[in-house]
């Protein structure tokens, strides 16, 4: 069968690109899906490469995600108004081969651009029947993408259904791909190396000091994240298999501590833990009540069990993939919202109520689930009061006051401000509060 060309820019869709290639290559396993051109060798031409990459395929993917319209170069000029863009010149080809069905995939709630928003050469696309993939019903919205293609006569049968994440050799470690590292394990997210901006620019609203200086982190190599926050049910799968007791558990005079909002404090909770944080949760639910001491022993029973390198997120890394590629307040723009995330006066369902089930909110661009609200998260690194002197290779921070350590992400009950992918706080050690668990990361 011919195969599958998939059209990206990385800046506006490589997560999503990252994820949806190996579903196709399970589905359509007697051809070839191609997503990369790599570089050109000295004296090649672009064109050229592309017409010739695009003969053995009888399909092309167009991923649009929310900035394909609008992406702009270093001069400030949008990327599709120049005609030696490697994304023009491959939609551009794409279109004038008779016979060739090229598909608009729209996903990050992109929708289709209209006629004159596009360049002449493209105008076309625009008349392109559309399929949309969205992160909440991901399996569902590429099971039909599947079984739209077969029916058009690329592979054969019918559609499968999508297997749960496997296990996968280090050879396989696409961005975007999710696994686990055997029965029970949680499930894990692929983050792509790269570079980011980390902290946040003066003129952001609600901007605090010590997320400056705004400075460049290169993140060097691929690694993995928890595609939701450690569960109720990871963690009781621990316990029950280590006889582990949480701090809040060896002291039930104490408990785990609560937001007073009428005395403006937080408060012990005698008898709280994990188990019950003072409000209803299920297996689906992010663990809360749980120190720092208490992850890290998690982790390091997770890592005996597996023998792979699973950790604690450093703050680099967690704010890396919090983005996921975007520079805005947060992953969705400048704006709070209505109902994207978990925190306090964000209009969901679960507004006020403490914890929402893991997975209730569309994931980042980076497949990543709630990491805006919900749970604050536990991260490796020691306390610092700002930026002066932080590691730019993406690794956690190992020195300052290490009697606290970072938590990011924001909560169930963080005003929109704190709920910010730049926004960041500390806690001791022993610490366990009713808004506040972790997030697995794993060395690839």
């Amino acid at each position: 069968m011919a195969g599958i060309f998939i059209s990206y820019r990385r800046e506006d869709a490589a997560g999503w690109t990252g994820r949806l290639v190996p579903d196709l290559r399970r589905e359509f396993p007697g051809g070839d899906v191609f997503h990369d051109i790599t570089s050109l060798g000295i004296g090649e031409d672009a064109l050229e490469v592309i017409r010739q990459a695009l003969e053995s395929y009888s399909v092309v993917i167009v991923m649009i995600g929310p900035h394909w319209l609008d992406a702009r170069d270093e001069h400030g000029q949008r990327r599709l108004d120049d005609p030696d863009d490697w994304v023009r010149l491959e939609v551009e080809e794409s279109l004038k081969r008779r016979g060739l069905r090229v598909v608009p995939l729209l996903v990050g709630t992109a929708t289709m651009p209209k006629a004159a928003q596009l360049p002449e050469t493209l105008r076309p696309l625009a008349r392109r029947v559309a399929h949309e993939i969205t992160d909440k019903r991901w399996d569902y919205d590429v099971g039909e993408l599947v079984k739209a293609l077969k029916e058009s006569g690329l592979g054969g049968g019918g559609p499968k259904l999508h297997p749960a994440p496997s296990v996968v050799r280090p050879g396989e470690w696409l961005p975007g791909k999710v696994f686990r590292d055997g029965d029970g394990f949680p499930e894990m997210v692929v983050i792509p190396a790269g570079e980011f901006v980390m902290g946040s620019p003066e003129s952001e609203a609600g901007r605090r000091a010590d997320e400056g200086p705004q400075h460049t982190v290169r993140i060097g190599k691929h690694f993995a994240l928890g595609r939701f926050a450690v569960t109720v049910g990871d963690f009781k799968r621990y316990v029950q298999a280590s006889g582990y007791r949480t701090a809040a558990e060896r002291n039930p005079a104490e408990g785990i501590r609560a937001w007073n909002a009428a005395e403006r404090r937080w408060v012990w909770l005698e008898g709280t833990s994990w188990r019950d944080p003072g409000f209803a949760q299920d297996d689906r639910h992010p663990v809360v009540g749980v120190s720092w001491t208490d992850a890290l022993a998690y982790v390091k029973w997770l890592g005996e069990k597996s023998g792979m390198a699973y950790r604690l997120p450093s703050e680099a890394e967690w704010e890396y993939a919090a983005r996921a590629g975007t520079t805005t307040a947060y992953p969705w723009g400048n704006e709070p919202g209505s109902a994207r995330a978990k925190f306090f006066g964000s209009r969901s369902e679960w507004s006020g109520k403490g914890t929402s089930p893991i997975g209730s909110f569309a994931a980042n661009a980076f497949g990543l689930h709630d990491m805006i609200g919900n749970a604050w998260e536990w991260l490796q690194d020691c306390w610092n009061e700002n930026y002066q002197g932080a590691p730019d290779d993406g690794g956690p921070w190992e020195s300052g006051d290490c009697g606290r350590r970072v938590v990011r992400g924001g909560s169930w009950s963080s005003s929109p401000e704190i709920a910010r992918a730049a926004f960041r706080d500390r806690g001791g050690p022993g610490d366990r509060l009713n808004n506040l668990g972790f997030r697995l990361a794993r060395t690839l």
